[in-house]
């Protein structure tokens, strides 16, 4: 099993878009066995799904207030993909902390431990919030990798070296939490944009050939809680997340680099 984290410290980069369609194309195309987990108190990710996380979710797990985590696994209308959910209560374990000795920061790595036990799921990914919060700290603590959907203008450039800055603090913690690579969303082909991709790749950061080009589908689709592939699937939104999986696959991102 491999634990991905989907995080940028910049909001509006398509972390939710890409948590969500990656994991629908991962079951759908690939037979993986996936577990997403909404970690942004936002719960947009669940809601994309039509769960409702008011009976439960990660706010639970986090504070210690779970003894079995199926409790919590909710199945969506997608076979073979499953949800744990979150809504804005998520806050609150910022400021509460876990249950007498629990840690909410090593809760997700609890977790995947179980999982790993279980044989319960192939990949999980954590949709994380655009923020360093006990969520995202959980999450990276648990991850073997980290995808990085990044939005190519001025305010997410410099986002990406303070994320990449504080992946080198996590690393020391959790030396797992490699870069498995910025995925470039959002993109239309200008000069602006352009120009934003070179420099990253000058930089030496390590980027997804694959671009999700810009598409107003995307944005409907989350209006219809369906993923891009079924809402659209020959939309370019549609094509290019099928060929962004394709890439993460061939490029070993899967437990054991194929399927």
């Amino acid at each position: 099993m491999k634990v991905i984290a989907i995080m940028n410290v910049k909001g509006g980069v398509g972390k939710t878009m890409t948590a969500c369609n990656m994991a629908h194309i991962l079951a759908d195309t690939y037979q993986q066995r996936v577990l997403l987990i909404d970690a942004d108190p936002q719960g947009n990710a669940t809601t994309f799904f039509n769960i409702d996380a008011r009976d439960g979710g990660l706010t639970e797990i986090l504070g210690g207030l779970c003894n079995c985590y199926e409790e919590f696994v909710q199945a969506t209308d997608y076979e073979r993909v499953h949800i744990i959910g979150c809504d804005t209560s998520l806050f609150g374990i910022d400021l509460a902390g876990g249950r007498g000795d629990t840690d909410p920061r090593k809760a997700l790595s609890d977790l995947k431990d179980a999982l790993i036990e279980d044989d319960a799921y192939d990949i999980v990914l954590i949709d994380c919030p655009p923020s360093f919060t006990v969520s995202a700290i959980s999450a990276l603590a648990a991850a073997d990798s980290v995808i990085v959907p990044v939005k190519l203008d001025a305010f997410s450039v410099d986002g990406m070296e303070f994320l990449l800055d504080q992946l080198a603090a996590v690393q020391r913690i959790n030396g797992k939490a490699a870069l498995e690579g910025v995925l470039v969303t959002l993109w239309h082909n200008c000069i602006s944009n352009v120009q934003a991709e070179n420099e990253l790749r000058n930089r030496g950061i390590k980027i997804f050939e694959t671009h999700i080009r810009r598409s107003d589908k995307a944005d409907e689709s989350t209006w219809y809680h369906e993923p891009i592939c079924d809402y659209s699937r020959y939309s370019s939104t549609a094509r290019d997340y099928r060929d962004f999986v394709a890439e993460f696959v061939k490029c070993g991102g899967l437990k054991n680099g194929s399927v």
